[in-house]
Parts: structure tokens; sequence; C-alpha cells
């Protein structure tokens, strides 16, 4: 395509994204609680449906004991699944990649029918290289068991998955006004998040659900899951909202507006970290760590690294965006490490990097 083309096509689509107004929604999410917004969403509901062919939901609650645990209530449920030859692949929804590893290990121990055939166990979680995670849309001719975390809730869809197991649990980032960190806890899903789990397994027939848990825990769980603005620390939107000069995070229109104590202590944060000052506004470091696609803290743990080896080496610190490709340069010398102190030292002595900028006070 010539650069013309381009350029008026690029035209083109800019002119009609001016017009086109968008409304990012939860699929779960109904349709009054939508229209609840009211003047902040103008743009019309469209609703597009895909073809579901019915689940049947069978409820095996299980009790942790000594002599059973999850790994063996999953193994059940396969057993159950498959009885009497019964054909098609099973996922397995599971919190974490600590419990899809121990269920992994427990399913390849375990004793399956039919003449002692093994199925195929594949392991999905986002830590998984992109060629372990395809593995998955590769065909087979056999059983196969995939052990999921909710990335195979809504991200993509499995195929040839005739059963689901759900154990009803997801590891949830949920931010600690106490501790006043963010930590990664394991939580029983909402409704919506199961009803979710339960369709992947009638996307191309009939299938059938297995929840490990009683329909008396499923209705008393929350209708919806949290939006993710209401369980994180803002202390990185707000640092973002600063350096792109938006309004304060207290004015802006919010579709799910975010409690004040997450704002204060946000707030509270940068300024321990001197990213704003007494008044909230936007400093020299608060610019540097803004550039970087970090959570502030990180950020600053590197800032101040990187500081220290620069002022190792005769160098003088500075926050000059031009000065970052010095910065890696200094990561990539060779270097030895010095026995006596522990010390990474370069390996050839070099003079003091030219810096132009301002020093760091």
């Amino acid at each position: 395509m010539s650069q013309n083309k381009r350029s008026s096509l690029g035209r083109g689509l800019s002119a009609l994204m001016a017009d086109l107004q968008t409304e990012d929604v939860p699929a779960a999410r109904e349709s009054a609680q939508r229209e609840a917004w009211g003047p902040m969403t103008p743009a019309p509901v469209i609703q597009v449906s895909g073809r579901l062919f019915p689940v049947e939901q069978r409820w095996r609650p299980y009790e942790e004991r000594k002599d059973a645990d999850l790994d063996d209530a999953i193994a059940d449920a396969v057993d159950e699944l498959w009885r009497g030859g019964q054909r098609g692949d099973i996922l397995v929804f599971l919190p974490g990649e600590r419990e899809i590893r121990e269920a992994a290990e427990a399913l390849r121990k375990h004793a399956f029918g039919r003449g002692g055939v093994h199925p195929e166990i594949l392991p999905l979680f986002a830590r998984l290289s992109a060629e372990e995670q395809s593995r998955i849309f590769r065909p087979h001719s056999g059983r196969r068991i995939v052990l999921a975390t909710n990335v195979a809730e809504t991200s993509l869809t499995v195929p040839g998955i005739r059963y689901v197991i759900d154990t009803g649990l997801a590891r949830v980032k949920r931010y600690s006004y106490r501790n006043k960190v963010e930590q990664l806890q394991v939580e029983g899903i909402s409704q919506a998040a199961a009803r979710q789990r339960a369709g992947r397994c009638g996307r191309v027939a009939a299938g059938v659900c297995v929840r490990l848990y009683d329909e008396a825990d499923f209705n008393a769980r929350p209708a919806f899951t949290d939006p993710e603005i209401l369980r994180s620390s803002l202390a990185g939107v707000i640092l973002r909202m600063k350096s792109l000069k938006l309004t304060d995070v207290e004015s802006f229109p919010f579709i799910e507006p975010p409690p004040a104590k997450a704002i204060s202590d946000g707030y509270a944060l940068l300024q321990e970290l001197g990213a704003l000052d007494d008044d909230n506004r936007l400093t020299r470091v608060g610019e540097a760590l803004a550039k970087l696609p970090l959570d502030p803290r990180i950020g600053r743990g590197l800032d101040d690294l990187i500081r220290n080896l620069i002022e190792q080496l005769g160098g003088r610190v500075v926050y000059k965006e031009e000065d970052l490709d010095a910065w890696v340069k200094l990561g990539k010398k060779k270097s030895t490490s010095d026995p006596g102190t522990g010390t990474v030292l370069p390996a050839k002595r070099h003079a003091p990097i030219p810096y132009a900028g301002k020093e760091r006070r």
C-alpha cells in the first residue's frame, strides 16, 4: 500500500472513530445495571450473543479431610464424567499455578480406567510460554484434561471441551487497607464467573459442569466480580493521571468510582516515595517514575538501585529521558564480583559519565 493510500485510510478511520462511542462492559453485567449508569454512557447498548448448547449442572461439594483433599475431589469428578467410556475433554478451573501443578501430579498418579491408558494432562496459566500454552490447540486422538486458571474463563476458548470441573476458587489481587499493600488471595468466585466457567463446555455440544461446592454456597456468592479499580492500589493510577495532566482522580467520571480510602492511601504512598509534594503536585521523581511501566514502589526501588550504581562508577544521577540509554549500557558492561564485599564492580574502571542534566537532590 502506498504512503498516500495509507494516509487517506488513516484520515478516514480517524473521522469514523471521532463519531463512534463505545462502552466496555463485562459480558455478565445485566442491562439494567448498564442503564443505571445514565448519561455517563450515552452510547446505545448492543448485545452480541453466541450460540450456547445446554449445560447440565452437577453439585459435588467436598470437605477437606486428612485422607482426601481438592485433588482427590477432582480425580473423583473425572472418573464420574468419563464413566462408561464417555468422550470429550475436561477443563478444570483452579486458583493458581501451584494448585495446577499439584493437581497435575495427583492426576498422573491416579489409576484411570480404560485399560490403564492415561489421558494427556496439560497445564494452562499466564506464566507459561506461548509455545507451552499453544499445546491446548493441537489436535489429539485420546482424552485430554486441561488444568487452567481463570485465563480460560474469558480470555480464550479451549477447543474440544465437553466437561468442566469448577473448584469455585480464583486467585484475586486485592488491596489491603490495613497493610497498605496488594495481595493475591484465594477467594470464592462470583455467580457470574461460575456461569462463565460452565459455559466453556457448551460451545460445540451439550456439556456437563461439575461444581465442587453446593448450590446453597453458589446462591450466597456475590452476583458479579468486583471491578479491579475497587480492589487495587490507586497509586499507579494517580501517578499516570498526574503525568498526563488529567483531572484529579476524585473528580474523574469513573463508571465505578473507587472508595475515598483508596484514593487517600494512593496519595500518601506517592508522597512517601517522593513522587508528589505536599500539595500533591508531580515532582521530578514522579515524572521519572511515571515513565516506567512498573508499580511506583518497584520503580522507586529500581531508580535507587541505578542511582547507587552510577554513583559508584563516578557518574552523576540525573532525570533526563536521553540518559536511559546510558543506564542500559552500564548494565550491559561485563562485570566481576569482588569476593571481599560482594559488590558488583565493573571489569574496567570508566571515566565519570558526562551527564548534562541536573543532579538529583
